[in-house]
Parts: structure tokens; sequence; C-alpha cells
């Protein structure tokens, strides 16, 4: 009878430790696909994206590149904002200064569930860190690849769209950022 109840004791034991980790398990994994389904940013809170580069050119032609604002009070200096560049290229260099209205403030990394043809985004054809890229705007054309996680991103001079010189890119979701 001794034996019978510590056998009983083990397998109980063993039973409950199971359902612990099986709950363990559920918990975690929940958490992961929670966690998944929200983009974490890869540029800072005080980052914004500024142009440096082709401002006068047409409208995907402009290039915006990760930078900080020196100057968070505009009033005195005619809406621009005086930026300093956080990455360096063949046009822009790292640390350069540079005086624009044109500053995006806020934006974030797309998701494939707010992505609708005719949309105005930010997209890079880099291919990795890109907290360290330029970014140019363009209009979004086609949805049809989503399912691929790719759209079609046209890059225009006009937004009416009127010049031969536009082209498209297919572009993965992954080098889109929303602009808000």
């Amino acid at each position: 009878m001794k034996k019978r109840k510590s056998i009983l004791r083990l397998v109980l034991l063993i039973t409950f430790s199971f359902e612990i980790l099986i709950g363990c398990a559920a918990t975690i994994e929940r958490k992961t696909d929670e966690s998944a389904s929200i983009s974490s940013d890869y540029l800072d809170e005080d980052v914004v994206l500024a142009a440096f580069y082709m401002e006068d050119g047409g409208f995907s032609e402009t290039r915006y590149y990760p930078a900080n604002i020196i100057n968070r009070e505009i009033t005195d200096t005619d809406k621009e904002y005086q930026v300093v560049s956080l990455v360096g290229d063949f046009d822009v260099a790292k640390g350069e200064k540079h005086w624009t209205e044109n500053v995006i403030l806020e934006s974030h990394p797309a998701s494939k569930n707010e992505l609708e043809e005719d949309q105005i985004v930010l997209f890079t054809r880099a291919e990795d860190n890109l907290a360290e890229v330029r970014w140019n705007r363009g209009v979004i054309s086609s949805t049809e690849e989503l399912y691929k996680n790719r759209v079609i991103i046209d890059y225009i001079w006009y937004l009416n769209k009127e010049d031969e010189s536009d082209r498209q890119y297919n572009v993965p979701v992954e080098n889109i950022r929303i602009i808000e």
C-alpha cells in the first residue's frame, strides 16, 4: 500500500509538472506570436527622415536620410529645420548639416495590412541595415503580389504621373515605411 501511494504521488507530480511546462510553453508561444505581429522600428525614437539631396528634383527623386534635428523650434527659421545626417553615402556625408523644410517627423515600418494602391510611401532598394539607408517617396501602384510580401511602387517625377522617365520597382514590404 505504501509503495502504491508513492507511485501515485510520483505519477501526480509528473503529470502536474507536464501541465506547468505545457502552460509555460503556450504562454511563450502566444507572446512570440503577439510580438511578431507588431513590427519593431529600426530607427531610434528621435530619428527623423530629412531631405538632403535632390530636393528640387522630381517627387520620388528627393532623397531622405536618417537625421537628427538640431533646432526643434522653427518659428524663427522660416519653417526650416536644421538637421544633421546620421549616415552617409556618395551624395551626403555622415554628420553633414543641412537646412530643409522637407522633414518627415514620423514614420514606421510598413505591415502588409496597411498597404493600399495609390498610397504614398517611403521605400528603399537597399538589401540590409535599413537604419542606415536613404529613402525615396513613391506611390503604390499594385498590391497583387502582397501575398509574396511585395508590392509595385511607382518612382515618379510628378504626382500626375505624366513623365516619360517614371519607372516601377517591385519592393519587399520590409523595405517600405508608412508616413504618419
